[in-house]
């Protein structure tokens, strides 16, 4: 379970590399191939409709109200919640101070002005090696690596998910070689399966590069999702905001991983605490199993019940602030509802 005031969400890499597909070729083999040789240009005008929507010549209390509004989204105040009801994945915090919110908003925009090259390999390990040569950067990565250790050992998982407080780096992933690699493997896993001369259908391709995109989410080292929140643009926003506020709050969530097939997450609308409408998370892609009516109607009905039964029992407490929101589940590779 996921909880944003945001009532729009993103997908900025895989709708951009959609287009690879749409454009380039039916054979989603030819996506690998512009994925190592193409670079995509920021746009100035990101439709990234999550990030932070200030306005010049807002009265204080008003943004002061947004600034409310914006750290209710946070992790750390709707997880606690769920968690205590075995509602959500089990989560542990590192919190962050104004000094290191600083360090990495001046990463992020240090990494900006690199050339093309400068942000690849060998090139960014030596850009991120002298960013270590921060003692405050090196300690986060320090205090980072051993929640991640402590995680491992308490959550009894082989990975484990970080994010910031507000957003994930997402939209960084497609910068890491690993992505890469594992997006060719799973189009090559496809053509197996279809016998000789088998291709990897769109369908199939923008399903393998959304499930590589989201296991190179995960990981056991410190320096692994630093190097990723070094790239993000969704971090250095809301580092961004959060230094903009009176009460600065902000810090790393670390979760463990659960595997979740593409096509098995779904988003919910709660308007007035009433749950209004469901929809696909992945909208790109057609689901097998959605397909069918009897088991489409068995998810929701089982979303629906669970929200009712649980997850609104759970946030709705008196004096709680979440009143209308988007809620994501998922069914997990278990079949567990969370």
């Amino acid at each position: 379970f996921w909880w944003s005031s945001r009532s729009q969400r993103e997908l900025n890499f895989p709708e951009i590399l959609w287009r690879f597909f749409y454009e380039l070729t039916m054979d989603a083999s030819a996506l690998s191939v512009a994925l190592k040789r193409v670079r995509l240009k920021k746009n100035k005008e990101v439709n990234d409709r999550s990030a932070p929507m200030t306005k010049a010549g807002l009265e204080k209390k008003d943004l002061d109200q947004y600034y409310k509004d914006v750290q209710d989204t946070y992790v750390e105040s709707w997880e606690p919640l769920l968690t205590e009801k075995g509602l959500t994945f089990r989560t542990a915090y590192v919190p962050m101070d104004k000094k290191e919110a600083e360090a990495m908003v001046k990463a992020y925009e240090a990494y900006e002005k690199l050339s093309e090259e400068e942000q690849k390999g060998k090139h960014f390990d030596k850009f991120y090696t002298m960013l270590l040569k921060n003692p405050t950067f090196l300690k986060m990565q320090e205090t980072l690596q051993k929640q991640i250790d402590s995680c491992l050992n308490l959550f009894k998982c082989e990975k484990v998910f970080v994010k910031g407080s507000s957003r994930s780096a997402k939209d960084a992933v497609i910068e890491l070689p690993n992505m890469t690699a594992d997006f060719e493997s799973r189009c090559q896993r496809v053509r197996k399966q279809k016998g000789k001369g088998g291709e990897c259908d769109l369908n199939s391709g923008v399903v393998s590069l959304l499930g590589a995109g989201k296991d190179a989410m995960s990981g056991t080292s410190a320096q692994y999702f630093l190097q990723l929140f070094v790239r993000s643009e969704r971090i250095y926003q809301d580092m961004t905001l959060a230094l903009e506020m009176e009460e600065f709050k902000s810090g790393w969530a670390i979760r463990e991983w659960v595997d979740v097939d593409i096509g098995m997450e779904f988003r919910g609308f709660i308007y007035r605490r009433k749950f209004c409408a469901l929809c696909q998370y992945d909208y790109l892609v057609k689901v097998k199993d959605l397909q069918d009516s009897k088991k489409r109607q068995d998810i929701k009905s089982r979303i629906k019940n669970f929200y009712a039964d649980s997850v609104a029992p759970a946030l709705h407490r008196e004096g709680s602030p979440f009143q209308s929101y988007v809620a994501d589940f998922a069914i997990d590779t278990t079949g567990k509802c969370e």
